[in-house]
């Protein structure tokens, strides 16, 4: 059932992309002072203004390159934009949904994470570090994408960070009286990133069906498919 017809109370707001609009206030001058020099051989005015200008219109430019920067850098933590990379995403993504026993599904159907950015709010560690690390791992992830430098099974290099995990739980009272967790020994550990905590005392992040990307994930589907088919001849 969509949202719609859960009722207006379900449908989020419209999303007004305000970077757009404050890119386009510097970007179309300098569009428009940058055509009127190609079409005229020079700016106009003569040399001081036009010099003015021409730095106005590199100023301007830089102004808008960097607020379309900041824009996309903001966009890229949606989940529709971590599915976008097809061979090895959508599975990933699909399993939000579909999976029960993966952690990050059982975060996403609770709605203990963001369903707008779940995959940047678990990604991403404390503080502002924390957002810069997630952020250079994502455009790492894009260039290994672009090169197809990347081998299924995806792989977690090391436990998976801590710190995300604890952006949420550590304040909670829930997470305090568990006893393993207030253990000396187990939290040390934990501390020196020896033991993690998805995939040893917590069910893995993701499924591993869904870590062997799209090719792998269609198979089985069509293998079924096939049968059903023979079936109903």
């Amino acid at each position: 059932m969509n949202n719609e017809a859960l009722g207006p109370l379900f449908v989020p707001p419209a999303d007004v992309h305000w970077f757009w609009i404050a890119v386009l206030v510097p970007a179309v001058p300098a569009i428009a002072l940058l055509l009127i020099a190609l079409v005229r051989g020079r700016f106009p005015g003569g040399r001081l203004i036009g010099g003015g200008i021409a730095a106005a219109t590199w100023l301007f430019s830089l102004f808008a390159y960097l607020l379309g920067a900041i824009h996309l850098t903001e966009e890229a933590k949606s989940v529709a934009f971590c599915g976008s990379c097809h061979e090895t995403m959508p599975p990933i993504v699909e399993s939000l949904s579909s999976d029960e026993e993966s952690l990050a599904a059982i975060h996403y159907q609770r709605g203990a994470v963001s369903r707008s950015e779940p995959c940047y709010t678990c990604h991403s560690g404390y503080g502002i570090w924390g957002t810069v690390s997630a952020k250079q791992s994502g455009l790492g992830h894009m260039w290994r994408t672009l090169t197809r430098n990347y081998e299924f099974p995806l792989e977690h290099k090391g436990p998976f960070d801590i710190d995300s995990c604890q952006n949420c739980h550590a304040a909670t009272k829930a997470f305090r009286d568990v006893e393993e967790h207030r253990d000396p020994e187990l939290a040390q550990a934990m501390v020196d990133r020896e033991i993690g905590c998805t995939g040893d005392c917590h069910p893995a992040a993701h499924p591993e069906s869904a870590l062997n990307g799209v090719a792998h994930a269609s198979a089985p589907k069509a293998a079924e498919d096939a049968e059903d088919a023979e079936e109903s001849e």
